[in-house]
């Protein structure tokens, strides 16, 4: 397909693109007419990495991943109207990377005699490509992200997976869903329709699929079963393969389109999607799904209601709603009185993130455990079992941990994998084999929220079967707000407990009595009143564990809010006692909270509140660049 008049069908939209706008009519006719066309299939190379740069190309339709030939990963993408190999082109520099189709793409290209001929014959033409590529780049500078975010597909492609068939009232559902969205849906019978008789890979049915691209947020395209040249095509036109599935995971190798579309889409371009009849807390199997389709993230999905479809929706348009959960010891329980309020107004999160104490609510939470369950839960974790109040021979930890770990396991099920969880679900731990924080997000539930919560020398660390060996994430993340943005885009609701303001202790340090005095006090109740009011060592210790963040400093996105729930006066961070005090408390504030937010117009609770509301809503473009 080389060698097309770029012109055809598309130089009234030309204006569209940053390139032309400062080009008059006629020199953006003869910029066109000095350009070629080239069309390229999915997987093919534009250009490599080490070849002259003898030509620049602007993105027509598609998309191309930029990568380096030592690199795993892309480092970045371009799309319509994006340019391609310019900074080679006018520094006459080799090629700094590989320039690779990820979808079915056209680009326009300038050789370096096509220029040299506008610069001779149209110098203003000439300058005019320049100031354009400086106002580019001083674009390009501004943008720069400060959030690192996960990336938003703009094409989806909808296919089964497995044997069994899924139920006809998922993809009804779906359509009925998208169509309050501002989504456009394709499938073989839109595609006849607009079409007629055109073979699917005809140029003019590729540049429409592309032009709905650009003027439609999120474009889904309805595969099937089989391996048909229709499925094929929307997984090569997709940016993001949806696997639906339904019951357990075949014991045979993959089907042809499992197989194609693996073969297209790398995991971290997969999403796998179970399909169930009834909505639960927990279910099973969903590691051997993951191990057959790896994905990027996995879903699951009721069809008694569309509240799981609506979740599933939000995910691929960009707005899924997260919640993020802070450390903090016995303030653990404000979450669950936050969480209330938020559900009293039918808000359904769609992901949770937590550090610590923040795992466990958020584990509950990602089981669709209501907030009184936890609070019940709680009660029984550090009241009942006394999980923090076994000291042990300080050989290991100053904790006896057995207590906690079993009433873990039976607070979300020995053999509960996170995997396995209604709502996706990640604990962040600190991995002290190699430095690094560590997300969580599959083995057993109670496991991870071990992990999240070992606090160091108060509990021991936790140990992998890999011999990694984990500790509480507060070291590193204590507000996991971070791992939330490169899991998905969209509003999220940030619980923590820290003070951004700088706090004062009034304490006379020559008051604080030594070992014997102390022993005496603590043996003599009327003595033990007289001691200082000074934070107790594991509040000292906690205070040290998260020194190092500022949490007024945190990098939110503008549909992010932050909430620091004020705490009834006197709490230490061990009074694990006091937490239903401490739920009342935070409940009771969220709900005014909420509501003086809401009357304020606050565009963040609004986008939260938004996903408690039916009805059409339209998906915000911006999230997608």
């Amino acid at each position: 397909m080389n060698g097309l008049n770029p012109i055809a069908g598309w130089e009234s939209g030309s204006d569209n693109f940053a390139l032309f706008r400062t080009l008059g009519s006629e020199q953006r006719l003869k910029t066109l007419q000095a350009m070629v066309r080239r069309d390229l299939v999915r997987g093919e190379m534009l250009v490599a990495q080490g070849d002259p740069s003898d030509s620049l190309f602007m993105v027509l339709h598609g998309a191309l991943a930029v990568r380096r030939t030592a690199d795993a990963q892309p480092f970045a993408e371009l799309r319509a109207g994006e340019l391609v190999g310019e900074i080679g082109f006018f520094a006459n520099v080799p090629r700094t990377a590989n320039v690779i189709a990820i979808r079915d793409t056209s680009v326009l290209v300038l050789t370096r005699a096509a220029y040299q001929g506008l610069a001779q014959d149209s110098p203003a033409i000439a300058e005019a490509l320049l100031a354009a590529l400086a106002s580019r780049f001083a674009q390009r500078t501004e943008r720069l992200p400060v959030i690192r975010r996960s990336p938003v597909a703009r094409t989806v492609a909808l296919i089964e997976g497995g044997n069994e068939p899924v139920p006809e009232a998922f993809e009804r559902q779906m359509r009925e869903a998208l169509a309050r969205t501002d989504a456009e849906v394709v499938d073989p019978v839109r595609v006849e329709a607009t079409f007629p008789g055109r073979a699917l890979d005809d140029p003019e049915v590729t540049d429409w699929l592309n032009e709905l691209e650009q003027t439609a947020p999120l474009v889904v395209y309805l595969g099937g079963r089989e391996a048909s040249a229709w499925t094929r095509k929307a997984i090569r036109q997709a940016d993001m393969a949806v696997f639906a599935c339904r019951g357990e995971a075949p014991d045979a190798g993959l089907t042809e389109v499992e197989a194609f579309a693996c073969e297209v889409h790398p995991a971290s371009a997969r999403r796998l999607v179970r399909v169930h009849d009834r909505r639960s807390s927990e279910v099973s199997g969903t590691a051997a799904w993951l191990a057959r389709l790896p994905s990027f993230m996995h879903h699951h999905v009721a069809l008694q209601d569309q509240l799981d479809i609506g979740s599933l929706i939000r995910f691929l348009s960009g707005r899924a709603i997260g919640f993020v959960a802070g450390g903090g010891g016995s303030y653990g329980a404000a979450h669950a009185g936050i969480y209330k309020a938020f559900r009293e107004r039918g808000v359904m999160f769609d992901i949770f993130v937590g550090t610590s104490v923040g795992s466990a609510m958020a584990a509950g939470f990602a089981k669709n455990y209501e907030a009184d369950h936890l609070e019940r839960g709680a009660h029984e974790i550090f009241v009942k079992a006394r999980s923090f109040r076994r000291p042990t021979w300080p050989r290991y930890a100053l904790l006896d941990h057995k207590a906690f770990d079993r009433a873990l396991a039976e607070q979300y099920g020995a053999h509960c994998r996170i995997e396995d969880c209604w709502r996706p679900f990640a604990a962040v731990a600190t991995n002290l084999s190699n430095h690094n924080l560590e997300l969580i997000r599959s083995g057993p539930v109670w496991q991870a929220v071990r992990a999240s919560s070992a606090i160091p020398g108060l509990l021991p660390p936790f140990y992998t079967s890999e011999g990694t060996m984990l500790v509480d994430g507060c070291l590193i993340d204590n507000v996991p707000l971070a791992p939330m943005h490169q899991l998905k885009s969209g509003p999220n609701l940030v619980v923590h407990f820290g003070n951004p303001a700088t706090e004062t202790f009034d304490v006379d340090y020559a008051s604080l009595p030594g070992r014997l005095e102390l022993a005496a006090a603590m043996l003599l109740p009327f003595r033990k009143k007289s001691l200082p009011v000074a934070p107790s060592a594991v509040n000292v210790l906690w205070r040290s564990l998260v020194a190092h963040q500022r949490y007024d400093a945190l990098q939110a996105a503008p549909l992010d809010h932050v909430m620091r729930p004020p705490l009834p006066p006197g709490i230490r961070i061990t009074e694990f006692e006091r937490h239903t005090e401490i739920f009342q408390a935070s409940y009771l504030w969220a709900r005014q909270a909420i509501a003086a937010l809401e009357a304020s117009a606050d565009r963040s609770i609004a986008a939260i509140l938004a996903a408690g509301r039916p009805g059409k809503c339209a998906i915000d473009v911006g999230r997608v660049r």
